[in-house]
C-alpha cells in the first residue's frame, strides 16, 4: 500500500528539486516571486457525512479512535461547501 505514495512522494520531490535548480542561478534555492495562477480544488461526491467517514478512517488508520484526525484540506485557509 505504502509502495505507491512513497513512489509519488519521491516523483514530488525530484520534480520540486529539478524545478529549483532550473529556476536558480545557484541550483539550490526555490524560485520566488508572485505566483502566476491559482489552485482550485474541487472534489465532487464530498459531502458532510463522506468527509466525517473519511476523517474517521483516516484516523483510526493511525491507531487512533478517529474523531481526532484533520484531513488535507481542513487546514486551508478557505474552503466552501456548496449543494
Amino acid at each position: 500500500r505504502n509502495v505507491w505514495y512513497d513512489a509519488a512522494a519521491r516523483n514530488i520531490e525530484s520534480r520540486i528539486r529539478a524545478a529549483a535548480a532550473a529556476n536558480s542561478p545557484t541550483g539550490t534555492t526555490p524560485p520566488i516571486g508572485e505566483a502566476r495562477g491559482v489552485v482550485l480544488f474541487i472534489g465532487d461526491g464530498m459531502g458532510m457525512s463522506t468527509l466525517t467517514a473519511a476523517r474517521i478512517l483516516s484516523g483510526q488508520r493511525r491507531g487512533n479512535t478517529g474523531e481526532e484526525a484533520e484531513l488535507a484540506w481542513d487546514t486551508f485557509p478557505a474552503v466552501a461547501l456548496a449543494k
